[in-house]
């Protein structure tokens, strides 16, 4: 991230050991380094907090799902320069299952909040976190299991955006896509979209970047696709909770009829 003086601030996660198994919870950690010379010396990880995600699993198999569990995203307000933070951390539940942190510096990187769980059914596994900041919002997306069924055979999964107008401190929810069947998805150590997610904006446009599974297409398991979804009014925002009515996974591959035929790697 480029902060409004220039400055340069990098997000990672550190391991101490040659594995994520370690016992010690404080041998996983997310930090930033930071560049006051464009990038050409950089000072050493400063801790945003420990990575206690547990990893994602099918709740009926126990088969596991491949998710972006060390892969936290970071943002920057270009105006004011405060920075946000997500990542999957399962420290919220006692360590049963993954939810989504979240976390915020106001003084370029240096120090961070305490982090919070923002994703909002919090019965569930919720993973794959993307954050950006728009000219007057901050959304986040994510995957859960909240519509799952009790069939072991499908592994229904949606995907969501959380929209603040105050800096993350209340949250508005809207239903991006799905419910579709994880279980679709390409086996490479887990049921697999790929690491293939992202969030942008263009003015006050939002563009999440995602993976669905093509539910029961097997000659065609995934595709990507970006849904434009504007910012909500901005008196909107203390509403507890909103689903809108999004496209299924049917629907949006539909009408990307081009990619029907495509092979992912």
């Amino acid at each position: 991230m480029v902060l409004p003086n220039g400055d340069l601030v990098n997000v990672l996660v550190r391991f101490l050991h040659a594995n994520e198994n370690s016992p010690a919870v404080d041998d996983i950690a997310i930090v930033v380094i930071r560049s006051r010379d464009h990038g050409a010396s950089w000072s050493g990880p400063i801790v945003v907090n420990t990575l206690q995600t547990i990893g994602i699993s099918d709740p009926k198999t126990d088969e596991p799902v491949r998710t972006g569990d060390i892969i936290p995203d970071i943002a920057v307000n270009p105006r004011t320069g405060t920075l946000y933070a997500v990542w999957q951390d399962a420290r919220f539940s006692n360590h049963q299952r993954d939810g989504i942190a979240f976390s915020t510096s106001r003084d370029g990187g240096r120090t961070w909040s305490a982090p919070r769980q923002i994703n909002r059914a919090k019965g569930t596994q919720a993973f794959t976190a993307s954050v950006d900041v728009s000219e007057d919002a901050l959304a986040v997306t994510y995957f859960d299991f909240r519509r799952d069924n009790a069939d072991p055979n499908v592994l229904r999964t949606d995907y969501w955006r959380l929209l603040s107008h105050n800096g993350g401190e209340t949250w508005r929810e809207t239903h991006l896509a799905g419910p579709f069947d994880m279980r679709t998805a390409p086996f490479a150590s887990g049921f697999f979209l790929g690491d293939y997610e992202g969030l942008a904006h263009a003015g006050d446009t939002f563009l999440p970047f995602f993976v669905i599974a093509n539910s029961g297409n097997l000659t065609n398991r995934t595709d990507a696709f970006v849904t434009p979804t504007e910012g909500d009014d901005e008196e909107a925002v203390d509403q507890r909770e909103t689903i809108v009515a999004a496209r299924t996974a049917g629907e949006l591959v539909s009408t990307h009829g081009h990619a029907r035929g495509s092979r992912r790697r």
